[in-house]
């Protein structure tokens, strides 16, 4: 059974079994993670969900992707606007983790830029704005959710979780082509 490192996609090495789990470490990055030995049995699994963050803060990227990769998301992180137009080309995020205020471009336009691809993803914006003039400017850019910072564990990944259900939920009533 392959079971690649979640964090880095190395192969893993088994590290024991208890109540129907197995556990595995990567060598690389000492990364320990679970699977229940039934899931071995499926016959096929989903792609995971891919997540781009973008915020100008290398601890609060961090934070999120360790986060969201424990949750099984795969994450591509980007710290300025440019990077994450070409990670945003490279990857094609489901679901984007956006702050707005970023080296050029801001997420103001990165937003707007990223509804803009043939299949947008699900923006969703975190800022840590308190102005009302520039709250209100986010109404208008078509984000799916809006997250103020400080963050949270858990309010992050309820938004992620629930816009993944919803591209899902878009992608399997979209008539086929």
């Amino acid at each position: 059974m392959d079971n690649p490192c979640p964090r880095c996609g190395r192969p893993g090495t088994p590290a024991g079994h208890e109540d129907g789990r197995a556990f595995f470490r990567c060598e690389f990055c000492n990364r320990v993670w679970m699977i229940h030995l039934s899931a071995g049995m499926l016959i096929s699994t989903p792609a995971p969900t891919r997540v781009l963050v973008v915020d100008d803060s290398d601890q609060l990227v961090g934070l999120i992707v360790a986060w969201l990769e424990d949750e099984g998301y795969q994450v591509a992180t980007a710290t300025t606007g440019s990077r994450a137009l070409a990670a945003a080309d490279a990857e094609t995020p489901d679901v984007v983790l956006l702050d707005l205020i970023l080296p050029p471009p801001d997420g103001f336009a990165l937003c707007a830029r990223l509804q803009r691809g043939p299949r947008p993803p699900a923006v969703i914006v975190m800022t840590g704005l308190s102005d009302q003039s520039r709250l209100r400017q986010i109404d208008g850019l078509g984000a799916f959710a809006v997250l103020q910072k400080p963050l949270t564990q858990e309010v992050v990944l309820d938004a992620v979780s629930r816009a993944r259900r919803r591209r899902q939920d878009a992608a399997s009533n979209s008539p086929a082509v």
